[in-house]
């Protein structure tokens, strides 16, 4: 350092407020007490853990290190929004800090805040855009709220840096699933197998991008795999049991949901997928018991609940079988898809003019599904108006049905 760097920063220290005395040791005392919770921690004693966080703050109020502390204790234990708060004051104390802003998006994430956790993490990188820990946890949210480009460019990135790390590889490929590129997204999934031979995931997502390929074969052999390496891959299973239905096996594609379910029973995904194979079986109770497990799991799903009307309607349910339609408006008030599914409901119960109605509605929302053109088309030629149903009809062959093209031969061959 140079005579005037040196002269320079003097004269910028005695311009600074020195730490007191007293302040010093409040420091000092606070570091203690964190050093204190961080062995009751080792030891398994988080409420000791906790009580030493707690003094260290009260010691030195101004600690943003302390904050942090009980921040990551608390989130640990499930109270995620008092976490928060500490990690607020943390945020005041020290607002230049990547690493507040990385665990703020943490906690935002088991929150369920994920578009919160988004920002805080678009923060961190701003402060150290070169910190790929941040970044992959930002990749990570992008995924979740549907930002597969965005996410790509992260994984991209960071795979640069670490090119042999097969969970980038898989993160690269779902990103990839997601923008609808299954042949490029297959290929970062060999890429993670290459890695990882014994990676059950891989295998698993391998025979995902090759059932949105639709060979079924090929996908069939990547869950075999998959189950060898790990029995316990719920997801497996019932990836498996999807693919068993697609080539037939119905029997085998309920043995295989049998599995996943004995294997993680809060799936709601898995239950409704065995509503489906019961129904088709004829056993309309268990469908309905599986629908009804599969929305407590999942109260918005809106297509549990709509199968569960149509199976409710089958066992002579019918104000359950509305009530399901109701439910679903009352969520989802300006869904076209609703509104098809009350108006198909109402087509089952031979109450047609309701139905029209239905259909109106879901067609001022969207006029561009096929299906809701051919329903209202077949609720006409019902109603013995063979006009407006074969213009229906053909506007829905027109939008790709071919249900709609097969109905035209039959209903408007005139």
């Amino acid at each position: 350092m140079n005579a005037r760097a040196l002269l320079l920063l003097l004269a910028v220290s005695c311009l600074l407020p020195l730490p007191t005395h007293g302040q010093l040791n409040n420091r000092l005392d606070a570091i203690q007490a964190i050093q204190q919770g961080d062995i009751q921690l080792r030891l398994g004693n988080s409420e000791q853990a906790l009580l030493a966080y707690t003094n260290a703050i009260q010691m030195d109020m101004g600690f943003a290190d302390a904050y942090m502390k009980r921040a990551s204790l608390l989130s640990r234990m499930g109270q995620q929004a008092q976490a928060m708060a500490d990690l607020d004051r943390a945020l005041e104390l020290n607002p230049y800090s990547e690493h507040i802003y990385d665990r703020r998006a943490k906690v935002k994430f088991l929150m369920n805040d994920i578009k919160g956790s988004l920002g805080e993490w678009d923060q961190a990188v701003a402060l150290r855009p070169y910190d790929d820990r941040v970044r992959e946890g930002r990749a990570d949210a992008r995924l979740i709220v549907g930002r597969a480009p965005e996410a790509l460019l992260d994984i991209d990135s960071l795979l640069v840096h670490e090119p042999h790390d097969p969970l980038l590889h898989l993160k690269r490929g779902i990103a990839l699933l997601a923008m609808e590129d299954a042949p490029e997204a297959l290929k970062a999934f060999e890429s993670a197998r290459e890695e990882s031979p014994t990676l059950a995931l891989a295998h698993d997502l391998i025979g995902v991008a090759h059932m949105r390929e639709l060979r079924w074969k090929e996908a069939l052999a990547a869950f075999d795999q998959a189950i060898a390496l790990d029995s316990t891959c719920d997801l497996a299973w019932f990836n498996r049991s999807l693919v068993h239905g697609q080539l037939g096996d119905t029997r085998q594609a309920a043995h295989d949901l049998e599995r996943a379910l004995e294997l993680s029973q809060d799936k709601a995904h898995v239950y409704f997928q065995r509503a489906l194979l019961r129904k088709q079986d004829g056993d309309l109770g268990g469908a309905a018991s599986d629908y009804d497990r599969a929305l407590e799991l999942a109260p918005d799903y809106l297509e549990a609940q709509y199968n569960r009307s149509v199976v409710r309607k089958y066992l002579g349910d019918h104000a359950g079988a509305f009530a399901d339609v109701e439910e679903a408006l009352r969520q989802r008030p300006q869904d076209p898809v609703v509104w098809n599914m009350k108006g198909s409901l109402h087509l089952l119960f031979g109450e047609i003019g309701e139905a029209i109605e239905s259909f109106d509605r879901a067609l001022s929302i969207d006029a561009t599904n096929p299906a809701i053109w051919f329903n209202r088309g077949i609720a006409h030629h019902i109603r013995y108006q063979p006009e407006p149903g074969c213009v229906d009809l053909r506007r829905a062959a027109e939008l790709g049905s071919e249900r709609a093209r097969d109905a035209l031969t039959y209903f408007c061959a005139f």
